[in-house]
């Protein structure tokens, strides 16, 4: 699978596992709009973003599976898993 498919397609799954549950309604309301406005394959700048998102997830519910995909991902890209923002639930 492309990668900015693969991306959309855990945002999607992080969401619907409750990932994001944590943060106020605005900015889920606001990530699920930008979801449905998103057309693959996604521009770096787009894929980016949603991993931005992926910084503010609280990883205590996420099945493992979808935690080491996400984590796989993130470091392919270069970027820190999941666990090292654990602590750093910081609001938009």
């Amino acid at each position: 699978m492309e990668k900015s498919k693969t991306i959309l397609a855990l945002t999607i799954d992080l969401l619907a596992n409750g990932a994001f549950n944590h943060l106020q309604d605005d900015d889920i309301t606001a990530m699920h709009h930008l979801l449905l406005r998103l057309n693959e394959p996604l521009t770096t700048v787009q894929q980016n973003l949603l991993l931005t998102f992926w910084n503010h997830a609280a990883i205590t519910n996420i099945p493992f599976p979808l935690l080491y995909r996400c984590n796989t991902i993130l470091q392919q890209l270069g970027r820190s898993p999941l666990e090292e923002h654990a602590d750093n639930l910081e609001y938009f």
